[in-house]
């Protein structure tokens, strides 16, 4: 599954979807529910720390002090 080739998500177009208490879904709301392309990562909470796997580097977990951080680092995935 890849995002290559497509519009950037810029932050307002994020999407968070829990999973648990402590797993959520990132996705891009422009997507139809059901469309591969809407699923962006996921982020996972390790102890005081949230871990991000983003689809586009999946072997790079990065890890975040903050939610927020975890959450934006998806727009800016497609910025940098």
């Amino acid at each position: 599954m890849s995002n290559q080739g497509r519009v950037p998500c810029a932050t307002e177009d994020l999407e968070v979807r829990s999973l648990s208490d402590h797993e959520w879904r990132v996705g891009d709301r422009r997507c139809h529910e059901r469309s591969p392309e809407k699923v962006l990562g996921y982020i996972e909470k390790r102890g005081s720390a949230f871990e991000v796997m983003n689809i586009q580097a999946p072997r790079r977990h990065v890890m975040f002090a903050h939610f927020e951080s975890a959450v934006a680092s998806f727009a800016s995935a497609f910025e940098a």
